[in-house]
């Protein structure tokens, strides 16, 4: 995936990044108060196998970069800034199995929260599904707790069932965003929400109309893109 934006190239740039993403997560809707956690690797050969995580527990507003803590994704350790969020085996699960991937951003807005809890997928409605690069927004299976290491599994299962795709729904929780910066995570999470809002406003007219394979791919054409489909 290619992006005008770039990985942070020290720590200091990773800390900032990722309390640039959490006061957006707050300002965008996507979460509130402390709720949501994001991670981003840094482009470091100093600080390789290292991430930045979101501190944990106190609202984005009153924490500075410096409060977010630099883990190894080895063992997990954590240094240099306060406690992480208690979602970082989720993130460490995600960063170890999925190398490609810059950073990792997780939400909990409202409409994509709706069918997490109904433990729906969010079909294929509208332009913005086009940016999970998948067919279908998949839910995972089964339940997980938050902060469990079982809620990494069911998050990378559900990534693996329809390789390729960007974004995932957390069952009765919220979702999970993976993109090359925090800046795409952050993007798509937004769009994610979009395409749950407006599949569930079109269930309220009558039901929502899923775009088919085929016009799918007349969308693909158009933004040079392909989507997965469910393993069977």
């Amino acid at each position: 995936m290619r992006s005008a934006a770039v990985r942070p190239k020290s720590v200091a740039e990773a800390k900032k990044v990722v309390q640039h993403a959490c006061e957006r997560m707050v300002a965008t809707g996507l979460v509130i108060g402390s709720a949501g956690n994001v991670s981003v690797r840094i482009d470091d050969d100093a600080f390789a196998g290292e991430i930045v995580v979101s501190a944990g527990g106190v609202p984005y507003d009153d924490l500075d970069p410096d409060d977010h803590p630099v883990v190894s994704l080895a063992d997990g350790r954590e240094k240099l800034g306060a406690k992480a969020s208690s979602e970082l085996p989720l993130h460490l699960g995600i960063m170890r199995e999925l190398p490609s991937i810059g950073a990792v951003v997780h939400t909990h807005s409202r409409y994509a929260a709706a069918f997490a809890a109904a433990r729906q997928d969010v079909p294929f409605v509208c332009n913005e599904s086009a940016a999970t690069l998948a067919d279908r927004i998949l839910v995972t299976r089964p339940y997980a707790a938050p902060g469990s290491g079982e809620l990494a599994t069911a998050a990378l299962e559900a990534f693996a069932r329809q390789p390729g795709s960007l974004a995932v729904l957390l069952a009765n929780h919220g979702v999970v965003a993976v993109g090359e910066t925090a800046e795409e995570a952050c993007l798509l999470a937004a769009q994610v929400e979009w395409a749950a809002n407006i599949a569930y406003l079109a269930r309220t007219l009558g039901g929502e109309t899923p775009l088919t394979p085929d016009e799918q791919a007349w969308i693909g054409r158009n933004y040079g893109k392909t989507f997965a489909r469910e393993r069977a």
